[in-house]
């Protein structure tokens, strides 16, 4: 029961958060009453539970209601900051709220007596050690469960997931989380990033479940899948306690090919579709949006349809802070999202261009948005001065991965007075105009410029100009001051290696893909950048790749990842990379450079974790490395890898 007390509590601690940001005058005292009441309860929870005491049922169902009051302050606090609710409708709900908190608070003042004479605490079952007393933040834990089985969970997402929820306040309080997590082992990673960075993860099979069945005990998360059927016409005490609990729904693929939803999902705050096969039923007719008044947090990644319907009552949604939809069920998002003032992410990422409203660069709260994007080219003059304004201004956004380039006018333009960018990623059509290259050249060239005034927040860019008719990419000019990219991904045909990347002072993560050019070239091209610690190249016409004592700028790397189907020689020296964590030369026809023995391990690279090669490669190489990854102190690990899809 710890566990459902520490949840609880986190739950509380965000209420009173909200509670002490009420400022009108004729509220405040019954606010600060609500406040006195949580508090006195969540310290009395607490110190019961740390003394081991035992919970009866009556008292683990009065922690679900307190929860729900916790929740119900929330709602009603967002509401009312939302201008969902006028201050006469706000002042009747906070009485109402303290009428309630007043009785809880009695009913537990009534209980004190039989919980300080209560025994020892009832044995578990058979849980991990760590589970009796969980670490890091319970409620993002618990969080987990919203996904099906063996599904991995992309960090960045999550994260986000959870500071719209009020889970975390702040970015880094949900890393230290995961942090906390890994090492619990409660966690695991199921997919690493190419410069070593956490991309995926899921509980542990140890934890799983465990997390699963605290969860619904504590009716964090509810599940529909077809396989249960729908609440009776008079539910139990506990299905009427769980209908009321409905705050997170995980929808998953059907299994008797029907969805039955809960009645009453009016306080719905997440929910989340899940398609198991790709004719997987759309969901359109169990979907109803008008309906779920409270939602933070909407993924619908994965949901096969939405209608002109849906799409209007999701722009109902004022207290949305989380939307994710699929690119290839809409093409076009009108200027109603203007009304999602709350919204901090916005994903229609996938493999279809979406056309945007202007509207959408002006909500004052978003800060990352994602997707193969393009404005609408039609507006008016007043707005586009405007929104010029507001960007530089007022907007806080940060990510904007990404927009077209073409022959309309929009985000090429108006990427100079995004002040709040960190990261960027831009599609260059065959159609790109003369003025959009000009255009974006120039926001390159400051947005590079910039991230010397805050070194600390790194930036980052992503060019693809497969299609582009010009070499735009060499009229990007950091020379005049000294630019700073924490990571640069650029592709597409190169006539030479590009200038505004020779220029950078500082450079930490770097791909090459498609370019054309040579090692050589990439080589010579890097010498006056430093910083350099990680290195992708995917590409099939760099010759030999030779990294011996004299490339000195080099040195920093931890990790080289190269992709290359053709004939490619390599001599990678250990003297100069003290810092190699991994290196992956996938290549077929791979070949030694005269002389040397194509990646020399040894024990100057202290710290060498692994090595990997294309399965085909030359038995003699391979078996080289193997024999020389055993004599390495570490013992690094040597796999052979597929080329990547």
């Amino acid at each position: 029961m710890e566990f459902g007390v520490a949840a609880f509590g986190a739950v509380v601690g965000v209420a009173l958060t909200k509670l002490c940001s009420v400022k009108e005058k004729k509220l405040k005292t019954d606010a600060m009453f609500i406040s006195n009441k949580l508090g006195m309860i969540r310290a009395l929870m607490k110190d019961h539970a740390s003394r081991g005491g035992r919970f009866s049922w009556v008292q683990i169902e009065l922690i679900a209601q307190l929860r729900l009051l916790a929740y119900d302050i929330e709602d009603c606090i967002d509401c009312f900051r939302a201008k969902k609710m006028n201050t006469e409708d706000f002042a009747t709900e906070i009485g109402e709220l303290k009428v309630r908190s007043e009785q809880m608070s009695s009913d537990i003042i009534g209980l004190a007596a039989t919980l300080s004479v209560m025994g020892p605490p009832v044995q578990e079952d058979v849980v991990p050690k760590q589970s009796l007393n969980p670490p890091g933040n319970v409620n993002c834990l618990l969080y987990l469960c919203l996904f099906p089985p063996n599904h991995p969970v992309r960090i960045k997402p999550l994260i986000r997931r959870w500071l719209a929820e009020g889970l975390v306040q702040r970015e880094k309080d949900a890393v230290t989380n995961l942090k906390i997590f890994n090492k619990s082992d409660i966690i695991s990673s199921t997919q690493t990033s190419n410069n070593g960075k956490v991309r995926r993860c899921q509980p542990t099979d140890l934890m799983l479940p465990y997390i699963s069945q605290q969860s619904m005990s504590e009716h964090y998360i509810l599940f529909c899948d077809g396989a249960a059927q729908p609440l009776l016409a008079e539910p139990s005490q506990a299905e009427s306690l769980q209908a009321q609990a409905a705050r997170r729904l995980s929808v998953h693929p059907a299994v008797n090919g029907e969805l039955n939803l809960p009645p009453d999902l009016s306080r719905l705050r997440t929910l989340a579709v899940f398609s198991g096969t790709a004719n997987a039923a759309s969901y359109e007719a169990v979907l109803d949006f008008s309906r779920y008044g409270m939602l933070r947090v909407l993924d619908l990644k994965e949901c096969a349809h939405l209608s002109e319907e849906h799409l209007r009552d999701i722009w109902g949604q004022v207290l949305m802070k989380y939307l994710s939809i699929n690119s290839s069920t809409i093409n076009r998002i009108e200027s109603d999202i203007g009304y999602l003032h709350q919204l901090e992410t916005l994903d229609l990422s996938g493999s279809e261009t979406v056309t945007v409203f202007k509207e959408v660069l002006l909500l004052p709260k978003l800060m990352h948005l994602f997707g193969k994007l393009q404005l609408t080219s039609t507006n008016t003059t007043m707005l586009g001065w405007k929104l010029k304004n507001f960007l530089r201004d007022k907007s806080v956004l940060e990510t904007l991965a990404g927009f077209v380039i073409d022959g309309s006018t929009g985000f090429p333009q108006l990427m100079r007075y995004m002040r709040m960018l960190r990261k960027v990623k831009i599609w260059c059509k065959s159609d790109a105009s003369e003025e959009n290259l000009d255009a974006i050249s120039k926001a390159i060239t400051k947005f590079i410029r910039d991230a010397t005034a805050d070194p600390r927040r790194g930036r980052s860019l992503s060019i693809d100009f497969v299609e582009c008719p010009r070499d735009f990419v060499n009229t990007v000019n950091s020379h005049d001051a000294k630019g700073i990219l924490a990571s640069l991904k650029l592709c597409g045909k190169l006539s030479e290696f590009p200038k505004f990347v020779a220029q950078l002072s500082v450079i930490k993560e770097l791909c090459l893909c498609s370019t054309g050019l040579s090692w050589v070239v990439i080589r010579d091209g890097l010498a006056d950048v430093r910083g350099l610690k990680y290195l992708k190249l995917i590409e099939d016409n760099l010759g030999s790749v030779d990294i011996v004592s004299e490339a000195d700028h080099l040195k920093a790397i931890k990790r080289i990842y190269v992709v290359c189907k053709q004939t490619l020689k390599v001599a990678i020296a250990a003297a100069p990379l003290p810092n190699l964590v991994s290196v992956h030369i996938l290549c077929q026809d791979l070949h030694a450079i005269p002389g040397t023995s194509c990646i020399e391990i040894t024990n100057s690279m202290k710290k060498l974790e692994e090595v990997a090669l294309h399965p085909k490669v030359d038995g003699a190489i391979s078996a080289e490395l193997q024999q020389a990854a055993k004599g390495h102190d570490n013992k690094p690990k040597v796999s052979f890898i597929e080329y990547p899809q």
